[in-house]
């Protein structure tokens, strides 16, 4: 049950990156490396069920996701099936004067494929959200 925490600065306003990060249905196109489909089950106000095919820590995973939403500030995600079902994490965005930081706080539960990183879960997951975190960075500076 690793427990992970990453920041990182991106050179965008906040509005942006969340938008960016929040547009689930286009993540596959922008960040094909990460993210092979996205499919929406539901949304419902600022709630937002999505099936996803994602690669985590060097693995490739399918799960179901829950994101609760408060625009851009908060994107809230419960894991509700697949290899680290009942992980939480918690994306914060905050405005800074070089741009918008995101805080990442995650507590991840690990089955399946994810277990197999075994002890050094915690540094694979801490580097996979910050290359994501970069891309995103990419995307969001350059959109």
């Amino acid at each position: 049950m690793p427990k992970v925490k990453v920041e990182k600065i991106i050179k965008a306003d906040r509005e942006k990156v969340f938008n960016v990060v929040t547009d689930f249905e286009n993540l596959p196109k922008k960040l094909p490396q990460f993210f092979k489909s996205i499919k929406v089950l539901s949304s419902e106000g600022n709630t937002i069920t999505t099936e996803e095919q994602a690669v985590m820590a060097g693995r490739e995973l399918h799960q179901t996701v829950k994101h609760m939403l408060t625009p851009s500030q908060i994107d809230e995600v419960y894991i509700l099936s697949g290899d680290a079902k009942d992980s939480h994490v918690m994306t914060r965005y905050e405005t800074v004067p070089e741009g918008t930081k995101v805080i990442v706080d995650g507590d991840f539960k690990l089955a399946g494929k994810l277990k197999l990183v075994g002890f050094i879960a915690k540094g694979k997951i801490e580097k996979g959200i910050e290359d994501v975190i970069d891309e995103f960075a990419k995307v969001a500076e350059n959109s």
